[in-house]
C-alpha cells in the first residue's frame, strides 16, 4: 500500500485535482496574454514621449541658432557703425588741426594790429589835447588828421575803389521800440544829422545817446556810425579805432559791417596787410553775413 501510495502523482493541496490544474494553467497562459499588449503599450508610449522631447529640442536648437544669426547681424551693424564713427572723428581731428594751426598763425597778427590800434588811440589822443592847448593846430611832426579831413584816399594805388562817402555797407534802422521816448527821440536826432552830412554833430549826438540809453539795443547801431562820420571823412585812422569799438558789442548786428569797413580804411591808408587780416576775419567768422560777398571779393583781388 505504500509503494501503490508513492507512485501516485502529486498534487498541491491547493490545486486539487487535474482539473485544477487545468484551470491554473489556463489561468496562467491568460494572465501572460493580458501583460504582453500592457508592456507593449508602455514600450510605445515611452517611444512616443522621446519623439516628442527631440522634436522639441530640434525647435530649441533652430530658435538659438537664429538668435545667434540675429547677433551676428547686430555686431556686424555695429563694427560699421564703429567704423564710420571713427571716420568722422579723425576727421574731426584733422579739421581741428587745421583750425589750431589757422588759430595759431592769426592771432600773432591780430595782436599786432591790436597793438597799432593801440598807438593810433594815444597818438590822436595827443593831437587832440595839443589842439585844445595849441591854438587848434598840430605841432610839427605829428602829421596824424583830426576832424574832417579834405585829403582825398589813395585809390589810385588800390585795386578797386572803395565806397563813396554817404553809401555805408549797412542800412539805418529805427529806433528800437524798447527804449524810452527819450532815447528813441535822441537816436532819430543824431540819424538825421548824419543824413544831412553833419558829421561832427552827428558824433555827438551818438555819444549823448550812447551816455543816457547805455543799455539800449541800438547802441551797437551808435558807435557804428560813429565810425562811419570818421570815415566819410576821410579820418580813416580814427574810423579804425571807433569800427573796432563795434566789435565789443557782442550781441549787435553791426560787427560785419564794421570789420569791412575798418578793412577798407586799411586799405586807404595804405595798409593792404592788416586790410587782408581783416577780411579774412570777416569771411571765418560771419560766413552767412551780407557783407562776406564784397570781402571775399576783395580778398581775390587783394591775394590771399
Amino acid at each position: 500500500m505504500l509503494a501503490a501510495k508513492s507512485t501516485r502523482p502529486f498534487l498541491s493541496p491547493t490545486l486539487g485535482n487535474g482539473r485544477q490544474l487545468w484551470l491554473y494553467t489556463r489561468a496562467v497562459r491568460a494572465s501572460h496574454c493580458l501583460l504582453c499588449p500592457v508592456i507593449l503599450l508602455g514600450f510605445w508610449l515611452a517611444g512616443c514621449a522621446t519623439q516628442a522631447d527631440l522634436q522639441q529640442v530640434q525647435s530649441e536648437r533652430r530658435a538659438i541658432r537664429t538668435q545667434v544669426a540675429n547677433t551676428d547681424a547686430s555686431i556686424d551693424s555695429l563694427g560699421r557703425k564703429v567704423q564710420q564713427l571713427q571716420g568722422k572723428l579723425e576727421e574731426f581731428e584733422h579739421n581741428l588741426t587745421r583750425l589750431s594751426k589757422r588759430e595759431s598763425e592769426t592771432i600773432p597778427s591780430l595782436r599786432r594790429i591790436e597793438q597799432r590800434l593801440g598807438a593810433l588811440e594815444e597818438r590822436l589822443g595827443v593831437v587832440e589835447r595839443q589842439l585844445r592847448f595849441a591854438g587848434h593846430k598840430p605841432e610839427p611832426g605829428l602829421d596824424e588828421p583830426v576832424g574832417p579831413s579834405t585829403q582825398t584816399p589813395p585809390t589810385s594805388s588800390l585795386p578797386f575803389p572803395l565806397d563813396p562817402p554817404g553809401i555805408p555797407p549797412a542800412s539805418i534802422s529805427s529806433p528800437s521800440t524798447a527804449d524810452t521816448p527819450e532815447c528813441q527821440d535822441l537816436y532819430r536826432g543824431a540819424v538825421r544829422l548824419f543824413q544831412d552830412q553833419r558829421y561832427n554833430p552827428a558824433i555827438q549826438e551818438f555819444r549823448t545817446f550812447q551816455r543816457r540809453c547805455p543799455e539800449s539795443q541800438m547802441a551797437d547801431d551808435a558807435q557804428y556810425w560813429i565810425g562811419e562820420s570818421h570815415y566819410v571823412q576821410n579820418d580813416y585812422n580814427r574810423a579804425i579805432l571807433e569800427f573796432n569799438d563795434v566789435l565789443s558789442y557782442r550781441r549787435g548786428d553791426r560787427v560785419a559791417a564794421a570789420l569791412l569797413r575798418q578793412a577798407q580804411a586799411f586799405l586807404a591808408i595804405g595798409d593792404k596787410t592788416d586790410a587782408r587780416l581783416i577780411l579774412q576775419k570777416l569771411v571765418n567768422d560771419h560766413p552767412s553775413a551780407a557783407q562776406t560777398v564784397e570781402a571775399q571779393t576783395m580778398l581775390q583781388t587783394l591775394g590771399r
